[in-house]
């Protein structure tokens, strides 16, 4: 950044002065700089490592707030900074960037599908869901198409909210049960109904199901991307590998018979109620995704003013 500063017309580290004023020459150092570190932050492949653990380590709250805000700072970063002050050069390398989201979703989903740990599955999900915001972003550097950033921002508040879900309910679960090991996890739908019933919801939510907001904003991001180069049609085998490692989860933990060798109480009505409320605005946004979606329409009308198209 200091080489923008040095190298533009204009010296200032002011963002609307520099947006459209930085030389293309100029653009691309930064552009991979900013990818590093944004890259760790979102994270994507291959700056990911951190976040599993980061996650397991947490307490559920800790968790919630990294998936729900931290995580975000990355997407923003991509969508201000790296697509909002180097345009030309992110034009140029779209397709790199949409390889790395690509190849970040689909990583997400397969090893999530290996996990055993509660928690450590929701992470590597986090991962997932952040390479559909990368994916989206950059479709519309590639194809002009402002369809594929309104995606990536609706994604971001949609996973906030179905795996902060999660998140809160792992850790209960843990409290009560004294494990996050999937397999030893039995029968929640007799020893913690409410807990169980809000662990399938939230489960729905986060694999992209119909009836939550989520679908609109993957099916928006894939669009997307198919409009940019078709073969990543590909990208639709990702909510089916994110639907069967849940699927297989929710069999082990919530469809199964139970042990009867833990002793566990299910969690209270009102923090029942409260785990629900993260989940109603996702259902609230299926019917009326404008309330995210016009706000978010002149960030990806600016970007591609910026961007020419």
């Amino acid at each position: 950044f200091l080489a923008v500063y040095l190298g533009t017309s204009v010296p200032t580290f002011d963002i609307p002065d520099l947006a459209g004023k930085i030389p293309p020459g100029l653009q691309y150092l930064p552009l991979l700089a900013t990818f590093i570190g944004f890259g760790v932050k979102l994270p994507v492949v291959p700056f990911h490592t951190w976040l599993p653990d980061a996650h397991v380590e947490a307490p559920a709250p800790v968790s919630v707030l990294l998936a729900g805000v931290l995580l975000k700072m990355g997407g923003y970063g991509f969508i201000r900074i790296s697509l909002g002050l180097f345009p030309q050069a992110s034009t140029q390398y779209a397709w790199a960037f949409m390889l790395v989201g690509v190849v970040t979703m689909f990583y997400g989903a397969i090893v999530a599908t290996l996990a055993k740990d509660l928690k450590r599955m929701i992470a590597l999900t986090s991962i997932n869901h952040m390479g559909f915001v990368l994916l989206g972003a950059y479709s519309t550097a590639s194809s002009g198409s402002a369809l594929g950033v309104q995606g990536a921002i609706f994604q971001m508040f949609n996973h906030a909210l179905a795996i902060g879900s999660l998140f809160m309910l792992s850790g209960y679960i843990h409290e009560q049960a004294g494990t996050r090991e999937i397999p030893l996890l039995k029968g929640l739908r007799i020893t913690m109904p409410r807990t169980a019933t809000l662990l399938m919801l939230s489960s729905l939510a986060a694999m992209g199901f119909p009836i939550y907001s989520s679908f609109v904003s993957e099916f928006m991001v894939i669009a997307a991307s198919i409009s940019a180069f078709s073969p990543y049609a590909v990208t639709v085998l990702v909510p089916a590998l994110t639907g069967a490692y849940f699927m297989w989860m929710l069999r082990r933990t919530v469809l199964s018979a139970p042990t009867g060798s833990v002793v566990v109480k299910d969690s209270p009505r009102l923090d029942s109620a409260v785990l629900f409320a993260y989940l109603v605005p996702l259902f609230i946004l299926l019917i009326f995704p404008y309330i995210i979606l016009d706000p978010a329409a002149p960030v990806s009308q600016y970007i591609l003013h910026l961007r020419g198209g």
